[in-house]
């Protein structure tokens, strides 16, 4: 009896031994192991019944959920942060951005916006949009949505106020020059363009800025433009800074390349039962012969790194540049179903590695590139710029050659002046606000001393990007 009593009060003893932690360790990891270790000696010393741990643990989350229900969203994030860097488990509102960034749509009136004073500036207006068929046009400062002010909102708050149900309409008023506007616009969907293209010598240049639901037709169109109209039969295809996106989508572009029959890509799950390869659909025989360079970087992953890997294994490309990202994981949706009285997101589950079709492995490997070419750097030509003397302050409404000079070193920087023309207006104000709060200057907008003095300081150290890779795509499909 001594050694029974003896041996349950020693296991108490551990118990609480082992929660005497560092200073580094939070009170909710510690109770979190206290917890376990308490569950786990009542399971093996109460008396009555088969009590289990997963009994007790029920009966703790039943209670702890029942007296605060937004604890269970918590403990679904934090149940998926422990896993890899791609499961994440996303809310009602996450999980709709979530969606539009994988299919690279969005509803709204087609219009890229920046943050300005009274709402936000209108960069670009896409030619699909309602704002497009009503006039909106770059340059204008959107100031107030359905009567409601847009000023002091953040940019997110301003764009959930465009934002809407397809089919619906929003009142917005612009400033353009000193003239109000107000203009009824309708929101529709909006396709994101992934895909560019253009003729460089003879070459067809493809970029692919991701793999979207629309990519794949967008691919499909540029190629028949390069090899129908144009008549060419050489193709650089750039996923560099490609981060991935719908695996459907890179596997529809891949049958536009690789011969039918042939596997494209092969799938690993924690069962091996449920492994499996997808073929090429497409009709090799009626694809041109076609020389192809690809161009790949650190930065490009996932999905890209699938098309830059598959097109290696049959010789029907040479990549170039630098070593890919290494994600070779695949997640899937889980469909989380709602417990009642709850409006749960859902859960993207890491469910499966892909590989290349010899199933050769891409996640934490990447792909090597048959020919390594960086990309140099080079101090900016200052000489090719208007010189600015810093006479004078700019603000809206200037004219002046120097405001020229403003412009031509704000868009070198990177930053959107919308036209270069000398004339400081609303745009190249909030150029210069973005810049003075870029390098600790106080962000009011004006072109003072000190912010043209900076200016010119930043455009002194300022390198220029030289695409190498590119050029050696150019070099190897000219020979």
């Amino acid at each position: 009896m001594k050694k029974k009593i003896l041996s349950f009060v020693l296991a108490f003893v551990m118990l609480f031994s082992c929660v005497c932690v560092s200073a580094e360790e939070t009170r909710g990891e510690t109770a979190s192991r206290y917890l376990t270790g308490l569950v786990g000696l009542i399971e093996k010393y109460y008396k009555y019944g088969d009590v289990t741990k997963e009994e007790l643990y029920e009966a703790v989350i039943d209670y702890l959920i029942k007296e605060n229900p937004d604890l269970l969203e918590g403990a679904l994030k934090a149940a998926t942060d422990i896993l890899d860097d791609y499961t994440v488990y996303y809310t009602q509102n996450e999980l709709g951005d979530f969606v539009q960034n994988v299919h690279q749509t969005y509803v709204g009136i087609g219009v890229t916006v920046q943050k300005s004073d009274l709402g936000c500036i209108i960069t670009e207006v896409n030619p699909s949009g309602g704002a497009y068929a009503a006039g909106i046009t770059a340059g204008d400062e959107l100031i107030a949505a359905d009567g409601v002010s847009l000023e002091g909102m953040s940019l997110d708050e301003i764009v959930s106020k465009i934002q809407g149900v397809a089919g619906t309409t929003v009142t917005v008023e612009v400033l353009r020059g000193d003239a109000h506007i107000t203009l009824d616009i309708e929101r529709k969907q909006i396709n994101i363009q992934t895909v560019t293209y253009e003729i460089i010598d003879d070459i067809g240049y493809i970029h692919i800025s991701s793999f979207a639901t629309p990519t794949a037709q967008e691919v499909k169109d540029a190629l028949y433009d390069i090899e129908e109209n144009h008549k060419l039969k050489k193709l650089i295809i750039d996923v560099r800074d490609n981060p991935g996106g719908e695996l459907n989508s890179v596997i529809d572009i891949l049958s536009m390349f690789v011969p039918e029959n042939k596997v494209l890509v092969k799938f690993e799950y924690k069962n091996e039962r449920m492994n499996y390869g997808i073929k090429s659909k497409a009709e090799f025989s009626k694809a041109p012969n076609r020389e192809i360079v690809i161009l790949a970087n650190e930065n490009s992953a996932s999905a890209s790194e699938l098309f830059c890997g598959t097109m290696q294994y049959y010789k029907l490309a040479t990549v170039v540049g630098q070593l890919t990202f290494g994600k070779g994981s695949m997640q899937e949706m889980m469909g989380v179903i709602d417990p009642p009285g709850f409006n749960l997101g859902d859960i993207k589950l890491t469910m499966a590695e892909f590989t290349k079709p010899d199933g050769g492995r891409i996640n934490h490997v990447g792909v090597f590139p048959d020919k390594v070419v960086k990309n140099k750097f080079e101090d900016f030509d200052e000489e090719a710029l208007t010189p600015m003397t810093i006479n004078a302050r700019y603000t809206i409404g200037d004219e002046h050659s120097d405001v020229l000079a403003i412009e031509e070193r704000l868009n070198a920087l990177g930053y959107n002046v919308g036209e270069v023309d000398g004339v400081f207006d609303k745009m190249t104000h909030q150029a210069t606000k973005n810049f003075q709060a870029d390098t600790n200057l106080h962000p009011y907008g004006v072109m003072d001393y000190t912010t043209q003095a900076r200016l010119n300081d930043v455009i002194e150290d300022y390198e220029v990007e030289i695409d190498t890779q590119k050029a050696t795509a150019i070099e190897i499909l000219s020979k």
